[in-house]
């Protein structure tokens, strides 16, 4: 019968349990020494390969602003080719659009730019005007009254004094004026048929301009490009034929900017300015 030492047995088994922490605690030493050194490695590379990008970048930035400049140089080389051996486009010198027909389209955008009132609104409006009368008149009469009372009648005095300050804390209504509705009326008329004409005119000699490959205007290339785009080519027309109305309309004599200076008042004229602008830059995109 064999004799067994449970301490001893304990012991060893201890024993063997200490080897085989250490031998796992050397092997996760060593995992972990060799996840860093991969680590270590994958972010060198990392930093390597963002450096890389960043000068791939550049180099790409440089390259567009090279081949942009190389455009430029191109759009400009050609025009002084074809200047020496092409017919130049007047898009400058209307005879055929009088001041007079410029000046009844002016008064047109005038017009509708001016508040207009429908009938309920000319009825509303007068009737408001009878009440502000009705009761100006009793502030009228609440302010001579004022000079006629006793000293002792605070009450009454009061009551007539705030009828009087009623009506100087109000304005009158602005009464409808029938007759700058109907001149407002008759100018919007021969405006949209003086437009009409101008538009026809204007839009006719730039498709001859186009149709004889003649030589575009230096502000008129700036502003819609050498050509119409595919696809898009009666939609250019409308935009030029506005750009060049534009001119005419608001005086603009810039050789390089077909717009000039942007208008800082809103209205007609600067709504037509940002519609313009928008159009030709979509025109402009290769």
């Amino acid at each position: 019968m064999i004799n067994i030492d449970p301490v001893k047995a304990l012991d060893d088994k201890v024993e063997r349990l200490k080897k085989d922490l250490k031998s796992l605690t050397a092997r996760i030493d060593n995992t972990q020494t060799d996840a860093a050194q991969q680590q270590l490695s994958t972010t060198n590379q990392l930093r390597d390969t963002n450096r890389k990008l960043t000068k791939t970048n550049d180099r790409i930035t440089e390259l567009a602003e090279s081949v942009h400049r190389l455009e430029r140089l191109l759009v400009a080389l050609n025009r002084k080719v074809r200047a020496g051996e092409t017919q130049k486009a007047d898009f400058d010198d209307w005879p055929e659009i009088t001041k007079a027909e410029i000046a009844k389209i002016l008064a047109g955008q005038e017009a509708y730019a001016r508040k207009t009132f429908t009938q309920q609104e000319a009825k509303n409006t007068r009737k408001a005007i009878a009440e502000y009368d009705r009761a100006a008149h009793i502030a009228i009469d609440a302010a001579e009254a004022l000079t006629t009372l006793p000293p002792n009648a605070e009450s009454l005095w009061r009551k007539k004094y705030d009828q009087w300050r009623t009506i100087t804390q109000r304005t009158r209504p602005e009464a409808p004026d029938d007759n700058t509705h109907a001149s407002d009326t008759v100018a919007k008329s021969a405006g949209n048929e003086a437009i009409a004409q101008a538009r026809q005119k204007i839009r006719a000699r730039i498709e001859d301009a186009v149709t004889r490959d003649l030589l575009f205007p230096a502000w008129f290339e700036n502003m819609l490009g050498p050509a119409a785009p595919p696809g898009k080519a009666d939609d250019w027309l409308y935009t030029a034929t506005d750009v060049v109305l534009y001119r005419l309309l608001h005086d603009v004599t810039s050789p390089a900017d077909a717009l000039g200076s942007p208008p800082q008042e809103q209205g007609h004229r600067r709504t037509l300015h940002d519609r313009l602008v928008v159009e030709c830059a979509d025109y402009r995109r290769p």
